[in-house]
């Protein structure tokens, strides 16, 4: 039965007009095909480039003789999977067939379930004699799939292909003594075209490659509660020589807000080649206006400047100076967060930031008159005009259910005359009333997935294969 079901699949091929395409546009059709199959960034089962080897000889032929085809494994743990055995197959196929081609290894391995216990380690040591060509090294666990074994086998290996590392264990430690922020605890030998890396709160106890020619670091909380890092390993972070996008959703290090908390630096710290900074904790945003020299910057996402509910409350300078600064993103704040966005450290970094050219607003900051507060701000008063003046570009996700909350948008329209383009939430374009208050000359949008809600983020798609999704992108949901 099994050879005539293959021998109908041969006819049909044979006697289809595909049949005739030269194997150099066929090779151009596949490579398309998976492309589109990948366009969501998520793992389609059952995978396209095995689909496509088993429809005929010919096809699978063509398939085998394309290594690119074959150089991107992906895998994440879902309950229909199906076993880890086969799981291994197929990765030991993928890297016999990519050849010598640089390989991207894409896992996600975290689980509730215990029986999936230490079955991670078996696909890890299949590629590890292949370190040499990889592009990508992407490994997401827990404590269930503990990475202290595969880790001392990287200690002194060498990766000199790797762009792009995230290894995120999220396991339970004990000792914070060891940290040494400029000290390589893997990849000794060198990794000197790593460029993008990925921590989360576990990472820099044991897991940390060297960091001297990292543009792009992801420091983030998943979900083990983090410890305590003095602030003396932030600053040498900061001060990474070519370090360009720095994001932070996780509360770790310590700082000097607070009494007897962390230290204060005796001098600036020098990020000169920073453009893009994100922080999802106002201390964290403090301590970096008050202490960084970056020349270079363009971005900033925050969820605020200013703490409320604090008798002390830390203060940025007098005089904060930015002068490449051209856009600036609030997200909207955790519902626990002390951070609001209106106050005196506002006002500072506004008059210190005047070149500022695009605004992001997303959402309330958990108590309305913050909001209204921050628009003011914003906006700007005969008495206390807004130094933001040249902005271009905005997007405003806040309500819209009242006049008073409609009228936030009218204001901002009325008190930015340079502005050309306008994103909002899509349900405003169907009211009158919202309309109404829009100059003709005003490029109105709806908040759509066609621009990034951030100035940076990082959204899955056919290249980028991370199954987490960005945290940051959590605070910028579109209102209804």
């Amino acid at each position: 039965m099994v050879d005539l079901i293959h021998e109908r699949h041969e006819l049909l091929y044979t006697s289809s007009s595909i049949a005739a395409l030269p194997i150099e546009i066929l090779s151009l059709v596949f490579h398309e095909v998976q492309r589109t199959r990948r366009a969501t960034g998520k793992p389609m089962i059952p995978h396209v480039e095995i689909t496509l080897s088993h429809v005929c000889s010919h096809w699978r032929a063509v398939m085998l003789s394309l290594p690119s085809m074959w150089c991107v494994f992906q895998h994440s743990y879902v309950s229909w999977y199906g076993p880890v055995r086969p799981t291994g197959e197929r990765l030991t196929a993928y890297l016999e067939r990519s050849g010598e081609h640089p390989f991207d290894l894409w896992i996600d391995f975290k689980t509730e379930e215990s029986l999936y216990n230490r079955r991670l380690l078996p696909l890890l040591t299949i590629a590890l004699p292949h370190l040499h060509r990889f592009r990508v090294l992407h490994l997401l666990s827990d404590a269930t799939h503990p990475l202290k074994e595969f880790v001392e086998q990287l200690a002194s290996a060498s990766a000199p292909l790797l762009e792009t590392c995230a290894i995120c264990p999220d396991y339970s430690h004990t000792s914070l003594t060891s940290l040494i922020a400029n000290k390589a605890d893997i990849f000794r030998s060198g990794v000197p075209s790593l460029k993008y890396l990925r921590m989360d709160e576990t990472s820099m106890f044991g897991f940390l490659p060297p960091l001297d020619s990292v543009v792009h670091l992801r420091i983030e909380t998943r979900r083990t509660v983090p410890s305590w890092i003095p602030n003396t390993a932030f600053d040498a972070i900061l001060s990474l020589p070519n370090l360009e996008t720095l994001s932070l959703s996780i509360e770790l290090f310590e700082l000097q807000a607070f009494p007897f908390r962390g230290s204060v630096p005796k001098e600036p710290i020098r990020a000169n080649k920073l453009k893009h900074f994100r922080s999802a904790y106002v201390l964290i945003t403090i301590y970096t206006l008050s202490h960084v020299v970056a020349p270079s910057l363009e971005s900033i996402t925050m969820n605020g400047v200013d703490l409320a509910g604090l008798d002390d409350r830390p203060s940025i300078p007098n005089h904060v100076a930015f002068p490449s600064l051209r856009i600036v993103a609030f997200t909207r704040a955790k519902g626990w967060s002390l951070g609001a966005r209106h106050g005196p450290n506002l006002q500072k970094l506004m008059a210190g930031t005047q070149n500022v050219e695009e605004l992001l607003f997303w959402g309330k900051t958990g108590i309305e008159e913050n909001t209204e507060k921050t628009h003011c701000m914003l906006l700007g008063t005969d008495s206390a005009p807004s130094p933001w003046k040249k902005i271009k570009k905005a997007t405003l996700n806040i309500p819209f259910s009242s006049p008073t909350e409609i009228s936030l948008y009218h204001q901002f329209i009325a008190a930015k005359p340079n502005l050309e383009v306008l994103r909002v939430p899509p349900r405003c374009l169907e009211l009158p009333t919202f309309l109404q208050g829009v100059p003709p000359h005003i490029d109105l949008r709806a908040i759509d997935e066609s621009e990034p809600p951030l100035p940076l983020c990082w959204v899955p798609g056919p290249d980028w294969l991370d199954t987490e999704e960005d945290p940051f992108l959590f605070y910028c949901r579109v209102f209804e």
